[in-house]
């Protein structure tokens, strides 16, 4: 299959229409690579959570077989066919690591098309929308999207964040520092600088010190998290939602969102 956009979410529509797919229960994601001509494998990787050798129309994607969540490897194999419909003709190999694939707003051109590209084959904009439209965020509202989905609950989250109704932030750290950050525009916050360290009163902030990671979301004061930012001085004693989850060793995604 040729694709005609160079849009990584206009592609992954055109591979749903190419497919006849309307919702998850169509195909498997092993269905949909195999009829774009792509063979996968699991297998032991050094290194890598994912890797596209592509010749020609054809390809073998290798997925890691450590990852034994579906919703990840889902995520892992969207992205490589991401991969291969939008850069066939840029590279012939890609290897794409944790940290590749939760580095969402950070990496390259080519990794972001590649997370936009799987985000939609995976959760079309529309279904997305249809399933969260005047609901509230919460953990079990993501549950209930991903097991629809078969996505991980990180990747439902930046969806939700992406495109759902209530104000919602995702944090990126490495090493007990913000990275990035990416926020809905609603959301009352912004003001966190980049490469600060994060603040110790927080899940996350738990997590560099300690090494524990809550499994259900906790409660934090919004001042821990944004006490410079202009607008705490008026909601001083708002609290926030606070959900993390772990990617690569020394690496961890924040979700915030408001009551």
């Amino acid at each position: 299959m040729r694709i005609q956009s160079r849009n990584p979410v206009n592609a992954a529509r055109e591979v749903h229409s190419f497919l006849g797919w309307t919702q998850p229960s169509d195909l498997t994601l092993d269905e949909i690579a195999g009829a774009l001509g792509i063979l996968v494998k699991q297998v032991p990787i050094e290194g890598s959570e994912g890797r596209i050798l592509i010749k020609g129309d054809s390809a073998i994607v290798s997925v890691s077989d450590t990852i034994t969540q579906l919703g990840k490897r889902n995520f892992v194999l969207g992205h490589e066919i991401g991969h291969f419909l939008l850069h066939k003709d840029t590279s012939a190999l890609f290897s794409d690591t944790d940290l590749t694939l939760a580095e969402w707003y950070k990496k390259g051109a080519q990794e972001q098309q590649a997370n936009s590209f799987a985000s939609e084959l995976l959760m079309p904009e529309s279904l997305f929308k249809g399933m969260v439209a005047g609901k509230k965020l919460s953990i079990k509202l993501i549950e209930d999207v991903s097991g629809y989905f078969h996505t991980s609950l990180l990747a439902t989250f930046i969806k939700y964040v992406s495109i759902g109704d209530f104000p919602a932030m995702i944090i990126f750290m490495e090493d007990n520092m913000v990275k990035w950050k990416f926020h809905s525009y609603d959301f009352p916050f912004t003001y966190l600088p980049l490469n600060s360290k994060v603040p110790a009163w927080t899940v996350a902030g738990d997590y560099f010190a300690k090494g524990t990671l809550e499994a259900q979301p906790e409660k934090v004061d919004a001042i821990e998290w944004f006490p410079e930012d202009f607008q705490i001085k008026y909601k001083s004693d708002w609290k926030l939602w606070e959900q993390c989850y772990q990617v690569g060793r020394h690496a961890l995604v924040s979700c915030l969102w408001t009551y």
